[in-house]
């Protein structure tokens, strides 16, 4: 099993669906070699794989919430409920998808969740600024997560 992956999870040609994938371009010659980064459009079938694959697994997905927000959520301790609606823009859901690997015993062992605000997701290929400005926060967010840095000196 495979240590650390980042998945940005969008689609490059419905603007702020983008947003994951803008993070992955963000981190991509930051990180080490060892940190593997990934873009996904958001199949459920590959994202559980990864559970299996990877024993940290951060996501990076465009969510409907507050515009111009972002948040960090460990879903392995936060269960998204009605109370925390943060909603994917795809056709799971972030907690029906922790919810079946749960069921399947098939949960990383560390398992992030970087959700960044949406406004449009009509085909377009550019983020709203508000989104354009938080894959900048999460981006730099991720970098400083202690596994991601220990990594990243573990090489140098």
């Amino acid at each position: 099993m495979a240590d650390i992956v980042i998945v940005g999870v969008g689609n490059p040609y419905r603007c702020d669906d983008a947003a994951g994938w803008a993070v992955i371009e963000g981190l991509s010659g930051k990180v080490d070699n060892s940190i593997k980064l990934l873009k996904l459009r958001g199949d459920i079938a590959e994202i559980l794989d990864l559970f299996t694959q990877y024993e940290t697994v951060y996501l990076v997905d465009a969510c409907l919430m507050k515009e111009g927000s972002w948040k960090r959520l460990d879903l392995l301790d936060t269960e998204i409920t009605d109370e925390n609606p943060v909603t994917s823009t795809h056709g799971f859901s972030v907690s029906e998808a922790v919810a079946l690997a749960k069921a399947l015993e098939q949960l990383p062992k560390k398992l992030i969740l970087y959700a960044i605000s949406g406004t449009a997701f009509q085909i377009g290929d550019k983020l709203t600024p508000s989104a354009a400005k938080s894959v900048k926060a999460v981006t730099d967010a991720i970098l400083q997560e202690e596994d991601i840095r220990a990594c990243m000196n573990r090489v140098s």
